[in-house]
């Protein structure tokens, strides 16, 4: 189903497309209730579909990080209304200007979701983005060995 316009407005956070230091990332905010995720099946900007395998979910408030590719049934996150999201993207930086994004989910009782946003890149420095913890902590062992 595709969520018309005015509902994505309500969800993603208006200016959050950065580029950060690996890729790029943009927010959403859930005002309207509490929802399943089960899956995350596209994640696109300008028509290019981004590998599944880059994309990682930071829960603001938890600061737990859910890689796109364990979203599952079997695995699904609970996204909470009031909850804001991180959708962090490890790709190329997105250049200057206004950009096309495509993000296709599965929530539990609604089925598959298409949101389209247009929005620019924000014109402020890279920021850093969230590693999983165990890719922290390997890091960390490499610097000090």
């Amino acid at each position: 189903m595709r969520v018309p316009g005015f509902l994505v407005r309500r969800f993603y956070v208006s200016g959050s497309l950065r580029n950060t230091a690996t890729g790029f990332q943009l927010q959403a905010h859930n005002e309207m209730g509490d929802g399943t995720l089960v899956g995350v099946t596209r994640v696109a900007v300008d028509g290019v579909t981004m590998d599944p395998a880059g994309i990682t979910a930071r829960h603001e408030g938890t600061g737990v990080v859910v890689r796109a590719t364990d979203i599952t049934r079997t695995a699904p996150v609970r996204v909470e209304r009031g909850q804001r999201v991180t959708l962090q993207v490890t790709a190329q930086p997105l250049s200057p200007g206004r950009h096309e994004l495509e993000v296709e989910l599965l929530e539990l009782n609604l089925g598959a979701l298409q949101l389209g946003i247009t929005e620019s890149v924000a014109a402020d420095e890279p920021v850093a983005t969230d590693e999983p913890v165990a890719a922290k902590e390997a890091a960390k062992g490499k610097a000090a060995g």
